[in-house]
């Protein structure tokens, strides 16, 4: 049933591709055979940032928090990777944190800029940044994003390779029935549509 009051009827199979929670939603019982996976979300909350001129660091790489405490999990600088990510003769910088903070956009920059003035430097002489680089005081702050469903809960116990197939001809695939990667997206999706093939 559509949300305007139609019906689409489905000669030989219907495959549900969607996040967990909307999974559970449009399923409902049929999914009990085999419930995905169980328990909060995972969330993440990315923020972008302008650079005049290059990136402190010109390796196109993904830059990890090895110490631990602090918000941010990572950063990386995408226009190493295509200029075009950029208008010409700026950079821009992209940080990430697991989870959604409890803090208002302001606050949250400000805490994110702490913590990277000391990965990158936070005046034009000081840091590990590369001569001539923007200060991460200067940097413009672009936009942030909240997402509190980026992944599905995986604590253990899990069931990393749940069935597609929920009978009669109903498919189900997501990062909730695999791992939860692109990757086991991915493999979900195949195996549903692999299961559909040899049912037709």
């Amino acid at each position: 049933s559509l949300q305007g009051g139609g019906v689409v009827t489905a000669k030989r199979a219907v495959v549900v591709a969607v996040e967990g929670p909307a999974a559970k939603t449009l399923l409902g019982e049929p999914l009990n055979v085999s419930p995905s996976a169980r328990g909060a979300a995972v969330g993440t909350t990315c923020l972008y940032f302008a650079i005049d001129g290059p990136a402190p660091l010109p390796c196109p790489i993904l830059y990890l928090n090895g110490d631990g405490p602090g918000l941010v999990n990572n950063c990386c600088f995408p226009s190493t990777v295509s200029p075009s990510y950029a208008p010409a003769g700026m950079s821009l910088a992209s940080v990430s944190i697991v989870g959604v903070p409890d803090m208002t956009d302001e606050e949250l920059e400000a805490a994110v800029r702490g913590e990277l003035e000391s990965w990158f430097g936070g005046s034009a002489t000081g840091g590990a940044g590369a001569s001539g680089a923007q200060p991460v005081s200067e940097w413009r702050h672009l936009r942030t994003y909240r997402i509190p469903f980026a992944q599905p809960n995986q604590i253990t116990p899990t069931d990393l390779y749940r069935p597609v197939s929920l009978g009669k001809g109903l498919y189900v695939c997501g990062d909730h029935r695999s791992p939860a990667t692109y990757d086991g997206a991915m493999l979900s999706g195949r195996l549903a549509a692999e299961a559909v093939i040899a049912a037709l």
